[in-house]
């Protein structure tokens, strides 16, 4: 029966990994850093509703702009997916 010594390699590093899993605390240095600071809640700006407005349709304009990309760009690689295809399908017939 060979293949022990790979064996007993990995049972050693599942055994270490575990063993670094216990070792994670993100809540004792989540509240260390809140004890630091004095801060527990975010702060945001105070921005005015016409500010506010301008900032909607100037991100919707970009998501508009970035759709119109992605879609030509789809558009782009089916129609040289489906030529290549084609020209594929020609040298066999």
């Amino acid at each position: 029966m060979g293949g022990g010594g790979a064996m007993s390699m990995a049972n050693s590093g599942l055994k270490y990994n575990r063993s670094l899993i216990g070792k994670r605390k993100f809540k004792e240095t989540k509240g260390l850093l809140i004890k630091k600071s004095g801060k527990t809640k975010l702060e945001f700006k105070q921005v005015s509703s016409l500010e506010l407005a301008k900032i909607k349709t100037q991100i919707r304009q970009e998501a508009r702009k970035r759709t119109k990309r992605l879609t030509i760009a789809y558009i782009i690689v089916v129609v040289i997916f489906l030529s290549f295809i084609a020209y594929w399908f020609e040298l066999f017939i």
